[in-house]
């Protein structure tokens, strides 16, 4: 018997147990494991999250889910970062300067054609009132030093 198929047993079983039995396994889980379970449970221990990523980190995660088009824990970074990433202003990246770290994530959810990630994006320009072209308003920075002789 494969790995596999000794796995898909062991999944079927689970599913049999009753609830009761299944609330008290659940109760041994951690909750950064738990989180992943359903989305329910992500929205209740999304808090947690940070606790286990580094600050140099979080940029990587949040780049991460927007490469993987995953407009639902998107959705929750937006909730609880809306105004802390309007007021990062002239954020820089790849020698292009973005009015905000919101344009920012627009811009790379089109370069990484992440389409859930964007319509959620530009769902929310529009709440606010912001103009859906914003990425077009990033200004191209190339400073190439040079020396006399």
């Amino acid at each position: 018997m494969s790995f596999s198929n000794r796995k898909e047993d062991i999944l079927k079983n689970i599913n049999n147990l009753p609830d009761d039995i299944l609330f008290i396994i659940k109760e041994y889980i951690p909750n950064i494991v738990i989180f992943f379970l359903t989305k329910k449970d992500y929205i209740q221990f999304h808090p947690l999250i940070r606790q286990y990523i580094n600050n140099r980190d979080i940029e990587m995660y949040i780049r991460n889910m927007i490469r993987q088009d995953n407009d639902f824990v998107l959705n929750q970074l937006l909730k609880e970062n809306t105004r802390r990433w309007l007021d990062m202003k002239k954020y820089y990246y790849k020698n292009c300067i973005y009015s905000n770290y919101i344009t920012f994530l627009e811009s790379y959810a089109i370069d990484n054609e992440s389409i859930k990630c964007r319509q959620l994006i530009l769902k929310l320009f529009e709440e606010l009132g912001l103009s859906k072209n914003q990425h077009k308003k990033n200004k191209s920075k190339y400073i190439r030093w040079t020396t006399s002789t």
